[in-house]
């Protein structure tokens, strides 16, 4: 019998009470949650030869991995091991809930009551039962290795042993505490490994709020001709651009541009002693990043400097259209008249002047 993908391979997050095992946290209570969130029991005895809690953490010693809580539940005699019965029969019990007519079999309507109280008790942050109903849909289709319609007791037993296999690493048919603490290890290490790849090309070619900041110094800089470390008047009328000349083509009227910039630098100059220093120039830097991160992830991405662009664009074209001076209407010329002082016949209405008139 073929086992489901979620059965052949070690799971991501340790089993808990219940079964199935690899349903979304969220889903219902049957599924585990990250090792990291499970309850933690109290610690079980020491092994013989381990220092004790207090020495370890005199030598500096890592802590022990917390056992999840599934572990405490079975081994309520506290012997620091679970058998594969007791762990059966544990991780059945959803079943024997779901098997309502007790006939060792689950149908599609009984497999959906997983999703639902009290074995999938409300919270703040459930997802709508439907979305829930979906999800035991697709997963009652993985549990049904023969494609029969039913998930049999076997199908259900089946996933448990594979997933107890996971933590039997030397195959003597128990789990004990190393045994389960070095798979939590693993799975924990892979988690946050995986979560770092994420992050990283999430991040990537993102600009954070510091990389902003020495940005924007390292262009003041360029414009700290005298190398005070403030940027003059003078100095920073050098974004302007030139007055005239080859470069100055295609570009607004020098005196346009200059207004623009002196009205931005006045923005920036907030002790308005006409120099830029470095706190003002952060502080605006700052000003600026909070404006352009629309998600408030704390980071800048392509599409959120193109839209800073944008706006800044459109910022500038207002400006330009408030600063020019209105330009008064011109008056039309008369119609020319045809000799004999009559007027000239004018072209029917809606149709383009100079167009034939009345042809086809």
């Amino acid at each position: 019998m073929t086992l489901p993908a979620s059965a052949q391979t070690p799971p991501q997050t340790p089993p808990t009470q219940g079964w199935p095992a690899n349903r979304p946290a969220q889903s219902a209570p049957v599924t585990a949650p990250p090792a990291a969130q499970q309850k933690t029991p109290p610690a079980a005895p020491p092994a013989a030869g381990a220092p004790p809690a207090g020495k370890q953490a005199a030598t500096g010693a890592p802590p022990a991995v917390p056992l999840p809580s599934w572990f405490a539940e079975i081994d309520v005699n506290k012997k620091g091991e679970v058998t594969r019965a007791e762990f059966l029969k544990y991780r059945m019990k959803s079943f024997e809930q779901l098997d309502v007519n007790k006939d060792g079999k689950l149908t599609i309507e009984e497999f959906l009551k997983v999703v639902e109280p009290p074995l999938s008790p409300d919270s703040p942050n459930k997802p709508p039962i439907e979305e829930l109903r979906n999800r035991a849909r697709s997963e009652f289709q993985n549990l049904d290795t023969n494609r029969d319609g039913f998930v049999e007791r076997a199908e259900a037993e089946a996933l448990v042993h594979a997933e107890f296999n996971q933590y039997d690493t030397d195959r003597d048919n128990k789990i004990t505490e190393p045994e389960v603490r070095l798979i939590v290890q693993r799975t924990l290490q892979r988690e946050a490994g995986e979560r770092q790849q994420i992050e990283a090309r999430r991040r990537q070619g993102m600009v954070t709020v510091n990389e902003f900041i020495d940005m924007q110094l390292r262009n003041a800089d360029q414009l700290d001709k005298n190398s005070d470390a403030k940027v003059s008047q003078q100095e920073y009328l050098a974004l302007a651009g030139p007055a005239d000349g080859p470069q100055a083509k295609n570009l607004l009227p020098y005196d346009l541009r200059k207004q623009i910039a002196l009205r931005k630098f006045a923005e920036v100059d907030t002790n308005k002693d006409g120099q830029l220093d470095r706190v003002e120039l952060t502080a605006y830097a700052v000003k600026q990043f909070l404006e352009m991160d629309l998600n408030k992830d704390r980071f800048l991405s392509e599409e959120e400097f193109k839209k800073a662009q944008e706006a800044e664009s459109k910022k500038i074209q207002a400006l330009v259209q408030a600063m020019q001076p209105a330009t008064p209407p011109q008056p039309r010329p008369a119609p020319a008249q045809p000799r004999g002082g009559q007027p000239a016949p004018q072209p029917a209405p809606g149709l383009a002047p100079g167009l034939p008139q009345g042809t086809r």
